[in-house]
């Protein structure tokens, strides 16, 4: 049981589970079908689940004028948890969203500039944009003024026998036995994908941080902390 096996073992194991030959020559015109279906299933898994060890941070540096940005091209978007700028010695969240309402202080089709950015969003094109648009260059030195994305990250392919799987290998074997066992009707495909489910289950909760409580109540509560505020002074004043 491990990730980041190649794909010559998942091969191997799904063909052990699904009582195939252990022979690749033996499996050659099916090897396509194979690998698409642990290509599936490991997406599969992949969205039902924020994969801790898939967790990854991405940093950019802001620049004077600049409006949208190229986001990290093995980002997924869509899972995006936060996005925070580096300024004044800490990294601050910015908020998620512009409408008219934040157009109507700062407005970026006019190209009007402030400092710092405080919300952004993703457009068509999947770049990010920053409001308001920033009034400096980012400083590779200090890190002010550089952005940093926190996500999930894309698979990598897994289409090559030296391309290495993301998940589990053997849950993705075990998964893909039992639809192959189901589909020719064997007996055991049901213990198949209930060994499967067991072992995600497992996995799962061994990522899930464990809830903590006070007996009774005891032990004073941790207060909220406050945000740091500052005065913002143009470049050059």
């Amino acid at each position: 049981m491990a990730r980041y096996s190649p794909l010559t073992l998942l091969l191997d194991k799904l063909r052990f589970e699904a009582r195939l030959s252990s022979n690749p020559a033996h499996n050659a015109q099916v090897r396509s079908t194979h690998v698409n279906m642990l290509q599936r299933t490991q997406e599969r898994l992949w969205r039902d689940f924020a994969w801790p060890h898939l967790r990854k941070e991405w940093q950019i540096p802001v620049q004077n004028g600049q409006r949208y940005y190229d986001t990290p091209p093995d980002l997924d978007i869509d899972r995006i948890e936060r996005i925070e700028l580096f300024r004044d010695g800490s990294w601050f969240r910015l908020d998620y969203g512009v409408t008219g309402a934040e157009y109507g202080v700062w407005n970026s089709d006019l190209d009007q500039r402030s400092w710092p950015p405080r919300r952004w969003r993703i457009v068509e094109d999947e770049s990010l944009e920053l409001w308001p648009i920033p009034d400096q260059n980012a400083d590779a030195t200090t890190r002010e003024g550089y952005v940093r994305f926190t996500g999930t990250r894309k698979l990598r392919p897994l289409t090559a026998d030296t391309d290495l799987a993301d998940l589990d290998d053997d849950m993705l074997a075990l998964y893909c036995a039992a639809e192959i066992l189901a589909a020719s009707g064997a007996k055991d495909a049901q213990i198949k994908l209930d060994m499967a489910n067991i072992l995600y289950a497992k996995q799962r909760g061994g990522f899930s941080p464990q809830r903590s409580f006070r007996m009774f109540g005891i032990g004073d509560p941790v207060p909220p902390r406050r945000p740091f505020i500052t005065t913002y002074r143009p470049p050059g004043s």
